[in-house]
């Protein structure tokens, strides 16, 4: 790298936004630097600026409303010191090579007064991109793209997103028509519009984006969707869809995945009607899809629609459905999917800060559940057994389930005897644990066994679900998938429960067991000590 000097004196740029009257119109000549605006080429190098203070002086370590450095410094960018004495003060500012263009305003603060610097690599000129070009890009390079609007996320900031066929592209934050921000509705943009925008390349824990980009042209979309998307019943039945359009018609493409319950059944035009309101209105073309009954979990599906030649504009809904019970294997296996949804029981293993972000597990496998709605239940602790309902969810490829509810909460007390257990009131709130020997198998199938203590009381069991420590693959009950027979020792946790006044081990949940050797195990093993 080589050293360059710069000792362009702009005091008029160096009066500081936001200080008050008397700190602006204070003498400013005794603090200053040599230069308020500094170039590095893209090759890279160290440029040196010279600042002179009466006070002591560091760069600002203001917050923002949100928590965050106001004026952060890039890692893209060292400087030699960021605090200092009064005097005269040479600091280096470096950055390594770089073909994009970047730049960052910072803030040094010296006493009650302060200064702006503003440091520029490269050249700021926008380049002419793709949506999966600028998504490849590194960060702080400025592009100009077009394409469609696909979704709007926020209507004050400008958050949405964008495609040209190549690939999506995220917008966060767009400028309005005077350069200000938190003013979006005033470009009127909607779905479906074609737009060229200009602005930076961003990333946010690792995804693209780019940020307050500048609108530069906006082509009014041909079609636009009046229905607003809904949650159809699980019967199923008719779908109508109406579009304003203001081209040759409408075209539509079902996707693959609900082309098996999603039919084409009729289209409708209607001619637009002129009114004192809507001089020039468009024409209405009213899609009929017949949707079929769902006896599955909740699903999913995109419609897109098309005018001439245009970019599809989607339409999605969700069909209501059950609720799917699974392990967590089975939940890990499902794809990502905001409408399904599943009911997996578990035991906490674990907590990430805070009591709704905590890590479920069955027999079958480990899966974090993230910002769970837990009714309230504030105790939550490691070793309980929880229900919890939600959707398959993702995050940096790990899947996830976020935003679930908690159905059921129980803490299994200290082991009981089956005597202790008899005693106990009916209640699906409270669980306990026992162990005893299996002493009959009356269902296989659904975990159906009585069970024998070491004091020889006996309770019937009504259905044995997977815990952890279960290594079969059922879904109800694990007799026959854990081996388990007459004469096995087998530990429990379950809740009192009653039928026609018997009493009965319900929502019984598998620890463990340990197995009896049988009697050809047994033979063997005396012949093998005879020989």
């Amino acid at each position: 790298m080589k050293i360059k000097s710069i000792f362009t004196l702009l005091l008029s740029a160096l009066l500081c936004i936001g200080c008050s009257e008397e700190q602006v119109l204070g003498n400013y000549t005794d603090l200053n630097l040599s230069s308020s605006y500094i170039s590095i080429s893209e090759e890279g190098e160290t440029v040196e600026v010279t600042l002179t203070s009466p006070d002591a002086w560091e760069f600002s370590k203001e917050k923002d409303k949100k928590g965050n450095d106001a004026y952060p410094i890039p890692s893209w960018l060292t400087i030699s010191q960021t605090e200092g004495q009064a005097g005269q003060t040479v600091i280096s500012f470096s950055a390594e090579a770089s073909n994009s263009g970047r730049e960052v305003e910072l803030k040094i603060n010296s006493g009650n007064r302060c200064l702006f610097l503003k440091v520029r690599q490269g050249e700021m000129t926008s380049s002419t991109a793709t949506c999966k070009e600028v998504n490849e890009a590194p960060d702080g390079k400025n592009f100009t793209v077009s394409g469609t609007i696909t979704k709007i996320a926020n209507t004050t900031y400008g958050n949405w997103y964008m495609t040209d066929g190549t690939a999506e592209l995220y917008i966060y934050g767009t400028l309005d028509a005077e350069g200000k921000t938190k003013n979006f509705a005033s470009l009127g943009l909607e779905v479906g519009d074609k737009v060229t925008i200009e602005g930076p390349k961003s990333s946010y824990n690792g995804s693209p984006q780019m940020v307050d980009v500048t609108v530069k042209k906006i082509e009014k979309a041909l079609l636009k969707i009046v229905t607003n998307p809904d949650t159809l019943s699980k019967e199923g039945g008719k779908l109508e869809i109406l579009l304003a359009t203001k081209g040759k018609g409408a075209y539509f493409s079902i996707e693959e995945n609900c082309q098996t319950w999603v039919c084409y059944n009729n289209v409708e035009h209607r001619k637009g009607i002129a009114t004192k309101i809507e001089p020039n209105p468009a024409d209405t073309v009213a899609y009929t899809f017949n949707i079929l009954p769902n006896d599955a979990s909740a699903r999913q599906c995109t419609i897109n629609f098309f005018a001439d030649e245009g970019e599809p504009i989607p339409f999605s809904f969700i069909q209501e459905g059950g609720i799917a019970d699974v392990t967590v294997a089975e939940f890990l296996a499902a794809e990502v999917n905001d409408a399904a949804q599943y009911r997996i029981v578990g035991h906490v293993t674990g907590f990430n800060k805070y009591n709704n972000n905590f890590y479920l597990k069955d027999w079958s496998g480990e899966v974090y559940a993230y910002k769970v709605d837990t009714q309230g239940v504030k105790d939550i602790a490691i070793g309980d057994f929880v229900t919890v309902v939600g959707t398959r969810g993702e995050y940096k490829g790990v899947p996830q389930l976020p935003e679930g509810t908690l159905l059921e909460k129980y803490t299994a007390s200290p082991e009981v005897s089956v005597a202790e257990f008899l005693t106990k009131e009916d209640s699906k709130e409270v669980y306990y644990k026992l162990t005893g020997t299996i002493a009959e198998i009356k269902n296989a199938q659904y975990g159906n066994v009585d069970i024998i203590d070491a004091n020889g009381d006996k309770v019937y069991v009504y259905g044995l679900l997977p815990g952890y420590g279960a290594t079969g693959d059922a879904k109800k009950g694990l007799v026959d998938a854990e081996g388990l027979k007459l004469g096995d020792t087998i530990t429990i946790v379950g809740n009192k429960a009653s039928y026609n006044g018997s009493p009965q081990v319900g929502n019984a949940v598998y620890l463990s067991h340990e197995s009896v050797e049988s009697d050809t195990e047994n033979n063997e093993t005396e012949e093998n000590e005879a020989e």
